[in-house]
């Protein structure tokens, strides 16, 4: 691991310039643990949808203006708010 030394520097912008220029790679230890960092479980998944599904949902998406994935959402979640309202 190298060791970093910072110039003095006559301005801000010559900072600024500095540390959006540093590579700071060569400066990080190696030890395969700084890239570990905890997730929550709650995470995005994928889900195949039958073809012609799909065009109905693109059409409908576009014709209210809302991607695909949050119409989805939003039908998955009035699915569910109905299923568990009945009892299901």
């Amino acid at each position: 691991m190298n060791k970093l030394l910072i110039p003095e520097f006559k301005t801000y912008e010559e900072e600024a310039a500095f540390w959006d220029q540093l590579d700071t790679a060569p400066y990080m230890e190696d030890d395969g643990e700084w890239f570990r960092f905890e997730t929550p479980n709650k995470r995005a998944i994928r889900v195949s949808i039958l073809p012609e599904l799909a065009d109905e949902i693109l059409q409908r998406a576009r014709a209210q203006g809302v991607s695909v994935e949050t119409l989805v959402n939003v039908l998955l979640l009035k699915d569910m708010q109905g299923s568990s309202a009945a009892g299901l």
